[in-house]
Parts: structure tokens; C-alpha cells; sequence
């Protein structure tokens, strides 16, 4: 079957970073860096009176995420996107469970229909945003081998930097314990959100599967 056109900056786009490898132990690593988060927030559940329901959510997630990442040998060409993207979304469900947990707290009941259905438009306006990013960022050929790769980098890394800047002087005041819990929400979401970047590798896994798009074609490129 004959690739489909695309354009060279999309093409980039799609196989950057399919050079990557992830080895076995690397995703082990991750098992059990997730299964503490998950007794975390199991212990979260418990000191917050939340329903059975939720307790059995974060098992499902935790138990699809294994199954979905589970590899015996070296991870490489284009299920190396499938493998981040699995634990970016395993990050981005955990982390917004618990910021939506430790916001429930804070409310009365009746409020619960309008925050869920508010948060619902923040996480779908944060997805139109990074998708109207992406396609700006493809246009300018961020992703051309020959540019830079410490670009996006660069930028999580002073995100997060300054983040951390203002978490900590924002903790370091003196705070109500509902403001101290709507604060810990917060962080939770902002995590959540970063993590939706991952996400994107999904689209690029099937993206590259159903375009046909190999390896090959991208070291053919640079020449």
C-alpha cells in the first residue's frame, strides 16, 4: 500500500522521536511509581470519605495501564509513542481524579453538577489549546530534525521551574486548611493538564500505523 501525502512539517511532526528506545526495565520502573501514586490516593479516598466506586476506578486504571504497557523486549519505532502516550494518560486520569477528590471536599453537594461540568470545559478547552499549539508549532517546522529537540524541553522544564516558584511561596504563607486542599487540588489539575501533552503520542502512534509512515523515511529526509 502506497503512503499517503502529507506534508514534510506534518511528517516531522509524526516521527519525532521515533528513534527513541524504552527499555523493559524503564516501564517496570513506572509500574511501581504508579502503583505508589495509586496507594496514595487509595489512602486519599479513605481520609475523605469517597465512595467504593472511586477506590475501584483507580484499580481499572492501574490494571490498564500494565496490561496496555507490558512489554518483555526493547521498545522501539513507532510503539515507543504507544508507550508514552499510555503513561501520559495513566498520569493525566490519576492526577485529576485526585485534584476532583480534594475539590469535592470543599463544596456542598449541590455544587457538584456545575464543577464537574465546568472542569469538563477547562479539560476540553486545554486540549483545543495544545492541538491549535501543535498545529501552530508543525507550520513553523519545530519538529524538523535539523532544528533544535531542547525546544519543548526547555519550556516544560521552566514551566515547571516557575511553578514550583509559586507553589512554594503560596505554601509558605499562612493558609486556611480549605484554601491549603483547593491549592493541592490546583496542583493536581496543572499536572493533569501537562500530562495531556503525552496523550498526543497516541495520535501519533495511530497516525504513523494507518499513514504507513516508517523510520526509514525520516532518515531518507535528511539527505
Amino acid at each position: 500500500m502506497k503512503m499517503k501525502k502529507i506534508s514534510e512539517q506534518t511528517k516531522n511532526f509524526l516521527l519525532y522521536g521515533i528513534e527513541d528506545t524504552i527499555k523493559p526495565k524503564e516501564i517496570y520502573k513506572l509500574d511501581g511509581a504508579i502503583l505508589f501514586l495509586i496507594f496514595l490516593f487509595f489512602f486519599l479516598a479513605e481520609t475523605t470519605s469517597s465512595p467504593v466506586i472511586s477506590r475501584i476506578f483507580l484499580s481499572i486504571v492501574y490494571l490498564g495501564f500494565v496490561i496496555l504497557s507490558f512489554s518483555r523486549t526493547e521498545v522501539t519505532g513507532k510503539r515507543v509513542f504507544w508507550i508514552y502516550g499510555i503513561q501520559s494518560l495513566t498520569f493525566s486520569i490519576l492526577f485529576c481524579w485526585a485534584g476532583t477528590i480534594l475539590m469535592l471536599t470543599t463544596m456542598k453537594e449541590e455544587s457538584y453538577k456545575g464543577y464537574l461540568a465546568a472542569l469538563t470545559g477547562i479539560y476540553i478547552l486545554a486540549v483545543a489549546a495544545y492541538i491549535f499549539l501543535t498545529i501552530t508549532l508543525i507550520k513553523k517546522d519545530v519538529y524538523n530534525p535539523s532544528s533544535t529537540k531542547k525546544l519543548a524541553g526547555g519550556w516544560c522544564l521552566t514551566s515547571f521551574a516557575m511553578f514550583g516558584i509559586g507553589a512554594a511561596k503560596i505554601l509558605s504563607t499562612k493558609v486556611e486548611y480549605t484554601a491549603m486542599i483547593r491549592i493541592a487540588a490546583l496542583c493536581s489539575y496543572f499536572i493533569s493538564l501537562v500530562c495531556i501533552l503525552g496523550v498526543f503520542h497516541l495520535v501519533k502512534y495511530f497516525a504513523v500505523k494507518k499513514l504507513e509512515i516508517e523510520e526509514g523515511n525520516k532518515k531518507s529526509d535528511k539527505y
